[in-house]
C-alpha cells in the first residue's frame, strides 16, 4: 500500500512538472515572438522597409517578389499627400503553438495604432464624417478618431498575425492577415487551419 502511495505521488509530481515545463516553453515562445515582432514593427515605424522584410515569412515572396513588396511599401510611405505615424504596439493574446509539417506556428492578435493626416483634403465636418466612416468599415466602429487640433485620424488597427519558425522556436517570421481578399493567396503559403 505504501508503494502505491509513493508511486501516485511520483506520478502526480511528474505530471505537474511536465505541465509546468510546457507552460514555461509556451511563455518563452511568446516572449521570443514579442521580441522579434517588436523589432519588425519598429523597423516599419522607422521606414527601414528592407530590414523589416527580413522578418516576413519567406514564403510570402513566392506570391509577391521581395523587391516588388519593398517598392509597394516604400511607395505608401513616400506619398506626398499623406503623413503617417505609428504608436505603441499592444499585444492582445497568443494562441497555442502548433507544429504543422516542419514548421511551428503561433497565431496572435495585436493593436497597431496608426495616425494618418491627409495634406490635400480639407477637414470639413462632412469630409471628416465620410473619412471616419470609411476607416470604420475597415477597422471597426470605435477604432477611429479624428484629432481636430493635429488633423490626424487616429486608428487602432486590430490585426491578426501568424508567426512561423522552423528554427527551434527562434527566428520568427510574420504574415499579417488583415485583408479578406488576400486569404485565398495566403492559403497557398499558410496552413488553412490557421487562417480560420
Amino acid at each position: 500500500m505504501e508503494i502505491h502511495k509513493k508511486l501516485k505521488l511520483i506520478i502526480s509530481s511528474l505530471t505537474i512538472f511536465i505541465s509546468l515545463m510546457g507552460f514555461g516553453q509556451e511563455k518563452d515562445v511568446n516572449s521570443e515572438i514579442r521580441k522579434d515582432f517588436t523589432d519588425y514593427f519598429n523597423l516599419i515605424s522607422e521606414k527601414k522597409i528592407d530590414s523589416a522584410l527580413d522578418y516576413s515569412n519567406p514564403k510570402l515572396f513566392e506570391l509577391i517578389p521581395r523587391d516588388e513588396m519593398k517598392s509597394l511599401m516604400e511607395a505608401v510611405y513616400k506619398m506626398p499627400n499623406i503623413e503617417y505615424k505609428t504608436g505603441n504596439l499592444t499585444f492582445l493574446k497568443f494562441d497555442e503553438l502548433k507544429k504543422i509539417e516542419n514548421d511551428n506556428y503561433v497565431k496572435f492578435y495585436i493593436i497597431s495604432p496608426i495616425e494618418m493626416k491627409f495634406k490635400d483634403i480639407e477637414n470639413t465636418e462632412e469630409q471628416i464624417s465620410k473619412m471616419t466612416k470609411n476607416f470604420e468599415t475597415k477597422f471597426g466602429v470605435g477604432n477611429v478618431n479624428f484629432d481636430k487640433e493635429t488633423g490626424f485620424y487616429k486608428i487602432n488597427a486590430e490585426k491578426i498575425i501568424i508567426a512561423s519558425s522552423n528554427d527551434n522556436l527562434v527566428d520568427w517570421k510574420f504574415v499579417t492577415v488583415d485583408n479578406p481578399k488576400m486569404k485565398f493567396l495566403l492559403e497557398k503559403i499558410i496552413p488553412s487551419e490557421l487562417l480560420n
